[in-house]
């Protein structure tokens, strides 16, 4: 099963307790006897299992006992953030990728960047994976997992999937029908649909801040192509249709964005249903284009065993052990030999959520980032597609703001 950042495989998780293994003498976060780990909650048992066997491996090489806390993912930045306010933080944690920028402002983090250089070594991974661990020239991470979107299409709706954006307009006037058939389920907005639209924006032409970091560029031309182009798609989307009850998974939409954790979901709960997955459109003049998601492994600052926590990290992500761990995410890989070893090219919807990661452009690794995402692109996005904004005006007001988040002017 493979999730993303922003989804959990099974709901019932985020009411589960925290859940604690490993040695069989461990305390509480800051145990002086073992080194403390915090992983999200995997979502079966097999997965724990698999994760366990390596805490245990690594223990028996090292002389040293790992203590692993398992929390809920919906729970897990809470519990993260108000360990950290008291001083009980773990020595090595999972943390989702955007936060990386904001902790490391923060002083939170181990610098890893000389470790790295001398290790593993950061062409070990996806370069875009990498570089969510960069904040001003520096690694305060390693990646752990990775996920992006592509387009689901529906094979009774649709003959062919679409390479650029005007083959994807054309194809949704042919297949909407009104009050009956959807063309496209649409992005959304808040959280979500800010993650989403940069994969439109980037394949548009555009970025969403420029190449020297300095200055938010989702509001200029290409972003508002982006947008308009979106609203366009909408017109053959009537709102009942695409917003009903599984409306893709009971063959009512032609297309919807989405990532490889739907592929299992679909195939067992609409066994009717033949899909397809292909590449996002591009704008014509342009390389298709899609977003990344997923966690990394740090250090803590002020842990009292960044060594050997450091060798644990390692441990984790090496190329054999990634194989592993990609099991245990239910992500991809992001160690480069892991994934040519777990050879997802095989599948042949998995191999085009492999391709997307090849051109996978990462959110930026800027301290309010994050911030900017939920609350100031999300808005717009709510403003352009349920409220009926004008692309251009809403954008460029949420650039402006954006810049005054990010760099105070």
């Amino acid at each position: 099963m493979f999730s993303t950042q922003r989804k959990v495989g099974v709901a019932a998780l985020a009411a589960m307790a925290v859940i604690v293994t490993g040695c069989a003498g461990g305390g509480a976060a800051g145990d002086s006897n073992a080194l403390e780990f915090w992983a999200y909650e995997p979502n079966s048992l097999s997965q724990k299992e698999a994760l366990d066997e390596l805490i245990v491996e690594f223990e028996t090489a090292n002389d040293i006992d790992v203590k692993v806390t398992y929390i809920p993912k919906d729970s897990f930045n809470t519990k993260l953030n108000s360990s950290i306010a008291v001083g009980r933080n773990p020595d090595v944690s999972y943390l989702d990728q955007p936060l990386t920028p904001r902790f490391a402002a923060d002083g939170l983090l181990l610098d890893v960047t000389d470790q790295l250089a001398a290790g593993i070594g950061a062409d070990s991974f996806l370069p875009a994976a990498m570089e969510t661990n960069i904040v001003d020239g520096r690694a305060y991470g390693v990646p752990l997992s990775m996920t992006t979107v592509a387009l689901y299409y529906n094979k009774a709706l649709v003959e062919q999937a679409p390479t650029t954006w005007d083959e994807w307009l054309d194809s949704a006037r042919d297949v909407y029908v009104p009050n009956t058939t959807a063309a496209f389920e649409g992005i959304g907005g808040g959280g979500w649909g800010a993650w989403l639209f940069p994969a439109f924006v980037h394949s548009g032409g555009g970025t969403m801040v420029s190449p020297s970091g300095d200055e938010a560029t989702f509001g200029n031309e290409a972003g508002i192509e982006a947008a308009s182009f979106l609203v366009e798609l909408q017109r053959y989307s009537d709102q009942a249709v695409r917003q009903s009850e599984n409306a893709f998974g009971n063959g009512l939409v032609a297309y919807k964005v989405s990532g490889p954790w739907e592929i299992d979901a679909l195939s067992k709960n609409f066994p009717n249903l033949e899909f397809g997955v292909a590449p996002l459109p591009a704008r014509e003049g342009f390389a298709p284009t899609s977003n990344i998601g997923g966690e990394n492994l740090v250090v803590f600052e002020n842990s009292t065993k960044q060594e050997i926590a450091y060798a644990f990290v390692e441990f984790l992500t090496n190329a054999e052990n990634m194989q592993v761990m990609a099991g245990v995410t239910g992500n991809f890989a992001t160690n480069l030999e892991a994934a040519a070893a777990l050879n997802y090219s095989a599948d042949p919807l998995l191999g085009v959520f492999e391709l997307q990661l090849q051109s996978a452009i990462p959110r930026p690794t800027l301290t309010e980032w994050l911030k900017v995402n939920d609350e100031v692109i999300g808005s717009a996005l709510d403003s352009i597609f349920v409220s009926g904004g004008d692309p251009d005006a809403v954008l460029t007001d949420a650039n402006e703001r954006a810049n005054v988040i990010l760099f105070g002017d």
